[in-house]
């Protein structure tokens, strides 16, 4: 084994409550809350993006044995299990889920702000939504002992890495960003060409932002390196999104966004959406009728 990877699995277990219980709270309660609407969405509306979406964030999960090789991640030897291995490292059946709710989900609904329309600041806003989101997912399965990362791991807090929350966060925002460029591209059966997205917005994340810390957290330096060369790479990925903004955001505000307000966005019913839309045009100066849904349109650059 290389000097800084410890093998795996490791001699530590979650017991059965906490495997199965992270199990849904990871992303299998998602999906399955997420499939109905999402089918209905292609069978009813003919918007197949969803599903779409969903599939590409299951294809996604192949990368995860690579990405905790990389960052110093094991996961407990008694979780369901395995899906696959890869790396060496058995990947638990909670991982397809997983990556299916946030690099499939996540990502759309980065792409579904993008389409509505949001300031620069407001796509830091759903960059801050996707990493905290990711923060509180890891923060109660690294407690429940499901899994671990081990090694100098900058920022954490509660056991969590706050540079992966960076990194993810910017990840669900490149995917976002690559179906804000595909989807109006695409037609017909060239659309299953999005299935590739979650994967290739994650991996592009990683290697072109995350490279410092991958590199340095693999190598014989001191600690302190490593904090340095992880505290570039959160820089790296607030470029990344100031960089996507640059391309995909509008000019003004739409609709009065807070952090709070997009945060349980997310999860309202689409009455409670349409009240909440309409309360935060009224902030700034506009009226919301119709179909909410509807994209904005965007400047000419």
């Amino acid at each position: 084994m290389p000097p800084n990877i410890l093998p795996s699995p490791p001699d530590f277990v979650a017991g059965p409550w906490a495997a199965w219980g992270f199990f849904f709270v990871a992303g299998a309660a998602a999906v399955l809350v997420a499939l109905p609407w999402a089918i209905y969405a292609g069978t009813r509306k003919g918007n197949w993006v969803p599903v779409t979406v969903i599939g590409s964030g299951f294809l996604c999960s192949l990368v995860e044995p690579m990405l905790d090789f990389l960052g110093h991640l094991r996961w407990a030897r008694d979780l369901p299990g395995p899906a696959f291995v890869n790396f060496g490292i058995e990947i638990p059946y909670l991982i397809p889920p997983c990556y299916a709710a946030f690099l499939g989900l996540e990502a759309y609904f980065c792409y579904f702000m993008l389409r509505r329309g949001i300031t620069v600041r407001q796509c830091f806003l759903v960059f801050a939504v996707g990493g905290l989101t990711d923060a509180i997912m890891e923060t109660i399965g690294l407690n429940l002992h499901t899994y671990e990362y081990y090694g100098v791991q900058p920022y954490r807090f509660l056991e969590f890495p706050y540079w992966w929350g960076f990194i993810n966060g910017a990840s669900f925002c490149t995917g976002g960003f690559l179906l804000w460029f595909l989807v109006p591209r695409l037609r017909g059966v060239r659309r299953a060409w999005l299935l590739l997205v979650s994967p290739s917005a994650m991996m592009a994340t990683y290697f072109v932002c995350g490279w410092p810390y991958i590199l340095a957290t693999n190598a014989a330096v001191p600690a302190w390196v490593k904090w340095v060369a992880a505290t570039i790479m959160m820089a790296f990925c607030l470029v990344a999104v100031r960089g996507m903004a640059y391309f995909a955001a509008i000019p003004e505000p739409n609709l009065n966004w807070t952090f709070a307000r997009m945060f349980v966005y997310r999860v309202m019913t689409p009455g409670a959406r349409q009240r909440l839309e309409a309360k935060m045009a009224h902030a700034v100066g506009l009226s919301i009728g119709g179909d909410t849904r509807k994209p904005i349109p965007r400047p000419s650059r």
